[in-house]
Protein backbone atom coordinates (compact mmCIF):
# COMPACT_ATOMS: atom_id res chain seq x y z
CA UNK A 1 0.00 0.00 0.00
CA UNK A 2 3.14 2.61 0.66
CA UNK A 3 4.35 1.90 -2.87
CA UNK A 4 0.77 3.00 -4.25
CA UNK A 5 0.70 6.06 -1.85
CA UNK A 6 4.41 6.88 -3.43
CA UNK A 7 3.42 5.89 -7.04
CA UNK A 8 0.66 8.60 -6.51
CA UNK A 9 1.93 11.19 -4.91
CA UNK A 10 4.58 10.95 -8.07
CA UNK A 11 2.31 11.30 -10.58
CA UNK A 12 0.74 14.25 -8.89
CA UNK A 13 3.98 15.99 -8.55
CA UNK A 14 4.98 15.34 -11.92
CA UNK A 15 1.71 16.26 -13.03
CA UNK A 16 1.92 19.27 -11.48
CA UNK A 17 5.76 20.07 -12.88
CA UNK A 18 4.34 19.32 -16.24
CA UNK A 19 1.97 21.88 -15.80
CA UNK A 20 4.10 24.61 -13.88
CA UNK A 21 7.26 24.17 -16.91
CA UNK A 22 5.10 25.57 -19.68
CA UNK A 23 2.57 22.74 -20.24
CA UNK A 24 -1.13 23.98 -21.28
CA UNK A 25 -3.60 23.94 -18.37
CA UNK A 26 -7.02 24.81 -18.12
CA UNK A 27 -5.76 26.64 -14.74
CA UNK A 28 -3.25 29.86 -13.66
CA UNK A 29 -2.50 31.92 -10.91
CA UNK A 30 -0.09 34.55 -9.99
CA UNK A 31 0.02 35.16 -6.20
CA UNK A 32 2.35 37.66 -4.43
CA UNK A 33 1.10 39.57 -1.42
CA UNK A 34 -0.26 42.75 -3.01
CA UNK A 35 -2.16 40.67 -5.92
CA UNK A 36 -3.65 37.21 -6.28
CA UNK A 37 -5.23 36.33 -9.74
CA UNK A 38 -6.94 33.23 -10.83
CA UNK A 39 -8.52 32.37 -13.93
CA UNK A 40 -9.71 28.66 -14.71
CA UNK A 41 -11.23 27.69 -18.35
CA UNK A 42 -14.38 25.53 -17.46
CA UNK A 43 -16.93 24.24 -19.59
CA UNK A 44 -20.85 26.21 -19.49
CA UNK A 45 -23.96 23.82 -19.91
CA UNK A 46 -23.78 24.23 -23.65
CA UNK A 47 -20.80 22.93 -23.44
CA UNK A 48 -18.25 26.02 -24.52
CA UNK A 49 -15.63 27.57 -22.90
CA UNK A 50 -15.87 29.94 -19.96
CA UNK A 51 -12.86 31.59 -18.69
CA UNK A 52 -13.56 33.15 -14.77
CA UNK A 53 -11.15 35.57 -13.26
CA UNK A 54 -11.32 36.04 -9.42
CA UNK A 55 -9.03 39.37 -8.71
CA UNK A 56 -7.82 39.88 -5.02
CA UNK A 57 -6.31 43.45 -4.08
CA UNK A 58 -4.05 43.85 -0.99
CA UNK A 59 -2.67 47.04 -1.87
CA UNK A 60 -4.26 50.18 -1.74
CA UNK A 61 -4.92 52.15 -5.31
CA UNK A 62 -7.57 52.12 -7.91
CA UNK A 63 -7.02 50.77 -11.38
CA UNK A 64 -8.97 50.80 -15.02
CA UNK A 65 -9.06 46.81 -16.53
CA UNK A 66 -10.57 46.48 -20.20
CA UNK A 67 -10.76 43.45 -22.01
CA UNK A 68 -8.07 44.09 -24.04
CA UNK A 69 -5.53 44.14 -20.82
CA UNK A 70 -6.07 40.40 -20.37
CA UNK A 71 -4.36 38.26 -23.03
CA UNK A 72 -5.18 34.77 -22.92
CA UNK A 73 -3.19 32.52 -25.27
CA UNK A 74 -3.94 28.83 -26.66
CA UNK A 75 -0.70 26.43 -27.50
CA UNK A 76 -0.92 27.61 -31.23
CA UNK A 77 -0.15 30.91 -30.11
CA UNK A 78 -3.32 32.31 -30.96
CA UNK A 79 -4.93 35.09 -28.80
CA UNK A 80 -8.57 35.49 -27.49
CA UNK A 81 -10.56 38.15 -28.41
CA UNK A 82 -12.14 39.02 -25.07
CA UNK A 83 -15.41 40.97 -25.56
CA UNK A 84 -16.58 42.23 -21.83
CA UNK A 85 -17.01 41.12 -18.48
CA UNK A 86 -20.07 39.34 -16.90
CA UNK A 87 -20.88 39.23 -13.07
CA UNK A 88 -23.30 37.29 -11.29
CA UNK A 89 -25.80 39.84 -9.80
CA UNK A 90 -27.96 36.98 -7.99
CA UNK A 91 -30.54 37.22 -10.52
CA UNK A 92 -30.42 34.00 -12.82
CA UNK A 93 -29.47 34.56 -16.52
CA UNK A 94 -29.43 38.35 -15.54
CA UNK A 95 -25.26 38.69 -15.96
CA UNK A 96 -23.86 42.85 -15.22
CA UNK A 97 -22.58 43.13 -18.60
CA UNK A 98 -19.61 46.27 -19.03
CA UNK A 99 -16.54 46.75 -21.03
CA UNK A 100 -15.06 48.16 -18.66
CA UNK A 101 -14.09 47.83 -14.63
CA UNK A 102 -12.39 50.22 -11.79
CA UNK A 103 -10.33 47.76 -10.10
CA UNK A 104 -10.31 48.66 -6.24
CA UNK A 105 -7.45 48.11 -3.70
CA UNK A 106 -8.22 46.01 -0.57
CA UNK A 107 -10.93 44.28 -2.21
CA UNK A 108 -12.17 40.67 -3.86
CA UNK A 109 -13.68 40.15 -7.39
CA UNK A 110 -14.99 37.59 -9.44
CA UNK A 111 -16.22 37.83 -13.36
CA UNK A 112 -16.51 35.70 -16.37
CA UNK A 113 -14.58 36.61 -19.37
CA UNK A 114 -17.16 36.85 -22.62
CA UNK A 115 -16.01 36.52 -26.01
CA UNK A 116 -14.85 33.46 -28.69
CA UNK A 117 -13.22 30.86 -26.35
CA UNK A 118 -14.01 27.62 -28.92
CA UNK A 119 -10.37 26.83 -29.19
CA UNK A 120 -9.29 27.52 -25.95
CA UNK A 121 -9.89 24.68 -23.76
CA UNK A 122 -6.81 24.91 -22.35
CA UNK A 123 -3.97 27.84 -22.01
CA UNK A 124 -0.39 28.17 -23.11
CA UNK A 125 0.04 31.50 -21.51
CA UNK A 126 -1.80 34.23 -19.65
CA UNK A 127 -1.24 37.59 -18.61
CA UNK A 128 -3.00 41.01 -17.55
CA UNK A 129 -1.87 44.59 -17.64
CA UNK A 130 -2.93 46.14 -14.68
CA UNK A 131 -1.61 49.84 -13.71
CA UNK A 132 2.13 49.99 -14.88
CA UNK A 133 2.69 46.06 -14.23
CA UNK A 134 2.47 42.59 -16.18
CA UNK A 135 1.23 39.64 -14.29
CA UNK A 136 1.61 36.42 -15.84
CA UNK A 137 -0.32 33.81 -14.42
CA UNK A 138 1.15 30.47 -14.01
CA UNK A 139 0.30 27.37 -15.33
CA UNK A 140 -0.60 24.69 -12.22
CA UNK A 141 -2.42 21.24 -12.84
CA UNK A 142 -6.17 21.97 -12.07
CA UNK A 143 -6.47 19.60 -8.86
CA UNK A 144 -3.44 21.74 -7.33
CA UNK A 145 -5.75 25.07 -8.68
CA UNK A 146 -8.68 23.50 -6.49
CA UNK A 147 -6.54 23.14 -3.39
CA UNK A 148 -4.95 26.64 -3.75
CA UNK A 149 -8.26 28.01 -3.83
CA UNK A 150 -9.29 26.36 -0.96
CA UNK A 151 -5.93 27.88 0.96
CA UNK A 152 -6.39 31.06 -0.52
CA UNK A 153 -10.32 31.19 0.88
CA UNK A 154 -8.72 30.74 4.55
CA UNK A 155 -6.66 33.78 4.20
CA UNK A 156 -7.61 36.61 6.56
CA UNK A 157 -8.30 39.38 4.33
CA UNK A 158 -8.65 41.59 7.13
CA UNK A 159 -4.77 40.86 7.84
CA UNK A 160 -2.33 43.48 7.91
CA UNK A 161 0.07 41.65 6.82
CA UNK A 162 -1.26 38.52 4.79
CA UNK A 163 2.67 37.49 4.45
CA UNK A 164 1.56 35.48 8.06
CA UNK A 165 -1.74 33.72 6.60
CA UNK A 166 0.44 32.81 3.75
CA UNK A 167 3.04 30.75 5.71
CA UNK A 168 0.50 29.38 7.94
CA UNK A 169 -1.84 28.06 5.42
CA UNK A 170 1.27 27.42 2.76
CA UNK A 171 0.35 29.78 -0.01
CA UNK A 172 3.41 29.93 -2.32
CA UNK A 173 4.13 33.28 -4.57
CA UNK A 174 3.74 31.81 -8.08
CA UNK A 175 3.51 33.73 -11.18
CA UNK A 176 6.13 36.31 -12.23
CA UNK A 177 5.06 40.38 -11.61
CA UNK A 178 7.11 42.56 -14.27
CA UNK A 179 7.36 46.34 -15.65
CA UNK A 180 4.19 46.64 -18.12
CA UNK A 181 5.36 47.27 -22.00
CA UNK A 182 5.17 50.52 -23.27
CA UNK A 183 4.67 50.55 -27.08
Amino acid sequence: MRHVSWLIALFFSWSSALAQDGAPSRCHVFIDYNFIWTLEMVQSPSQSNVPILNIITFEEGTWDLRPDQIHLQNPSGQEAEIKRFSMDTGIEDEPYLTPYLKVQGDSFIGLDLEGDFQNFGELQRVYIDLGDSRFELQAVDCLDFEGIAERINQVNFDSPDVREDYAVLQIQLMGRRVARPRF
